[in-house]
């Protein structure tokens, strides 16, 4: 058995979204040169796309195209290159040394259990965000009592957690 943790969870990478689309923009213009060699043999009928496209390229002059295109291509460059670079997002929080991860919201369900086991907690539902956790509790009885008992007992839970959530409760009076 192998004691190598588990690698971090991380989110796709931005390049993949240029990869996509560039693969998306070689099959278009492949199935239009299908289609351009199905109307040249006349198995199809219909007049070329292409042919038309080029005789459109015929009229501009290289001077009123090429400088555009030319810092268009750069800046498209540019911009591959940066999302190619660019580290990937975390997606999970690491629980302890061991290489075991949850998510934001596994670790706003451990908070939810955590307020819902304090004495005079009616109801607690937890919203999570990446690295933030807003605990909405309603109760009876002594509002600060609860309120410092879950401001002990959520962090009590998630000690583990890294990064620790950034933790926010509501606490309201039932009939409120």
């Amino acid at each position: 058995m192998s004691s190598t943790p588990a690698k971090k969870p991380v989110a796709a990478p931005a390049a993949a979204t240029v990869g996509v689309l560039a693969a998306l923009s070689v099959t278009a213009i492949g199935a239009i040169g299908i289609r351009d060699a199905l109307v040249a043999t006349g198995t199809i009928s219909g007049t070329p796309w292409l042919e038309w496209l080029f005789g459109k390229a015929e009229v501009l002059k290289p001077v009123d195209w090429m400088i555009p295109a030319g810092g268009i291509a750069v800046l498209l460059g540019l911009l591959i290159l940066v999302a190619s670079l660019k580290p990937r997002r975390a997606t999970h929080l690491a629980v302890g040394d061991d290489g075991v991860w949850i998510r934001s919201r596994d670790a706003g369900r451990l908070a939810t259990d955590s307020a819902r086991r304090i004495d005079s907690v009616l109801g607690a539902e937890t919203k999570a965000k990446r690295r933030a956790l807003r605990v909405n509790a309603t109760v009876t009885g002594d509002v600060n009592r609860v309120r410092d008992e879950l401001a002990t007992a959520i962090p009590q839970r998630l000690h583990l957690v890294t990064p620790v959530p950034r933790v926010r409760t509501r606490v309201t009076v039932e009939g409120n």
